[in-house]
């Protein structure tokens, strides 16, 4: 077999190399990808990053912060 023979390709390490990292990462980003898209949402979650005081929906809320932030108000208005 001679260096120059067209049948025989061969791939120098590095770039070996660069093409196995980037099927790594491409996978990696894909599994993460499908993964956040196809995953449940189990959780209510705030839309103003729980900013209670910000918020119009405080009443309806059924958030562990809403409620007790409706405790606290509770409690500020009974003490006036």
């Amino acid at each position: 077999m001679n260096k120059n023979d067209p049948k025989k390709k061969n791939l120098p390490r590095r770039k070996f190399l660069t093409t196995i990292m980037q099927g790594i990462i491409g996978t990696g980003l894909a599994v993460t990808g499908g993964y956040l898209l196809i995953k449940e949402k189990t959780e209510e979650s705030c839309s103003l990053d729980f900013t209670c005081t910000l918020c119009g929906k405080t009443e309806q809320c059924g958030l562990p912060a809403a409620e007790s932030y409706r405790k606290y108000e509770q409690q500020k208005t009974d003490k006036q």
